[in-house]
């Protein structure tokens, strides 16, 4: 019988092999923490409330990036119950990216009534502190015109508090700028930065950046613990630091719409390699100024004097993810990452070896400095949730 010779049909190998490459890009993303991650070394006891006995002395309350918060937002909703409580001893400190999608621009200042104002709405029924730094968005996300909306936000947030200065650092600086709270018997300096003025690359104020460093190692030198907060992390395990989960590989168009479940298999891939390896994006943690950046700052943190000449506990706090991480520090004690302020705006979160607790969801964090040299973390969440992770950070 005469043999006929059959071509290899080389489409189904192909399709084969890339169905077998989407398969370990998928394996290797892993899933987000839709559920709270705890360390395997966190006991049970820290997953809730923890019962104090000590007097509260001062309370911060730390969010970020709540610039686009839903009609009677939760997490504000929260936010005002816990301020409320010791509203005297309270400042809520809001650690960013306050007014989507770009900040007090001319086109976009009659936002403000539904971005910014039912932030400040917290602060006013309260009677808390209230604290506002700039993020990226706050600077039209690096735009030419981002110096006039930090300036424009500036003056909108200390005219509506009308009370002492609430958004700093001021004028579109740098900083450092240090408070002791309370005034009176003070139990925690916090270091207040603009790290979007590193990253900014058109008009801002001049200052060396050697000075902002030598500036923040000077106020580094106290014996109160010391709390900075900054916009941008340090370290971190969400999208700017590099990790993304299977849906970011599945479903990349997401990163425009958040309801864009779009299947594109295999090409969906191209978007996060693509945006950690060849773009760069300075807001993400492999930009050439961002590195610069967190070199320098922890190049700072370093140089800090040790206990008991210097700070018991040294914390660094931002936003610019939108999810909840707790870290622990190598240069810092502490790396907080709490910027799940706004609903809509929460993104996938993963974890490292030196991930405390980590989720994909809303809230914020409460540092409480009690009369007995006590100082406890709390990570809140809203809807009924309550504390879900506490840590003692001294004894």
């Amino acid at each position: 019988m005469k043999q006929f010779y059959q071509r290899p049909n080389f489409t189904r190998y192909i399709v084969l092999l890339c169905c077998i490459v989407q398969a370990v890009q998928l394996t290797i993303a892993g899933c987000s923490h839709t559920k709270p991650y705890y360390h395997p070394d966190i006991p049970d006891s820290a997953k809730h409330e923890s019962k104090t006995e000590g007097t509260l002395q001062y309370r911060l309350l730390l969010l970020g990036d709540g610039g686009l918060p839903k009609p009677d937002e939760p997490v504000l909703k929260t936010l005002s119950e816990w301020a409320e409580k010791d509203a005297s001893s309270t400042s809520i400190v809001f650690l960013g990216d306050n007014m989507y999608p770009e900040g007090m621009t001319e086109r976009k200042k009659h936002e403000a009534s539904t971005r910014l104002t039912p932030q400040l709405s917290v602060i006013k029924t309260t009677g808390a502190h209230g604290l506002f730094i700039p993020g990226n968005h706050d600077w039209v996300n690096g735009k030419a015109e981002g110096l006039r909306a930090v300036l424009a936000q500036e003056e909108f947030i200390n005219d509506a508090l009308a009370g002492e200065s609430n958004f700093l650092p001021s004028g579109g600086s740098p900083g450092p700028v240090a408070l002791e709270l309370p005034k009176t018997n003070p139990a925690v300096r916090i270091i207040v930065l603009d790290t979007q003025w590193w990253l900014h690359q058109h008009e801002k104020p001049k200052k060396a950046p050697e000075k902002v460093i030598e500036e923040l190692v000077a106020l580094l030198d106290t014996e109160l613990p010391v709390i900075v907060v900054g916009h941008h992390p340090l370290e971190s395990y969400g999208s700017h630091g590099g990790f993304y989960d299977w849906k970011a590989h599945l479903f990349p168009v997401r990163f425009m719409k958040r309801w864009l479940w779009i299947p594109i298999p295999i090409v969906g891939s191209a978007y996060p390699y693509s945006r950690w390896h060849l773009y760069r994006s300075d807001q993400d943690m492999n930009g050439a100024r961002n590195k610069n950046m967190v070199t320098e700052l922890n190049r700072a943190f370093a140089m800090r004097k040790l206990p008991p000449q210097g700070p018991p506990l040294l914390i660094y706090v931002c936003g610019h993810e939108h999810s909840l991480q707790v870290l622990k520090g190598e240069v810092t004690d502490y790396l907080l990452v709490s910027g799940a302020a706004a609903s809509q705006k929460v993104t996938e979160v993963m974890s490292g070896d030196n991930t405390l607790f980590a989720h994909q969801h809303t809230g914020f964090m409460a540092i409480d400095f009690l009369n007995d040299g006590k100082i406890l973390l709390r990570v809140v969440e809203p809807e009924g949730k309550g504390v879900l992770f506490h840590r003692w950070l001294t004894f």
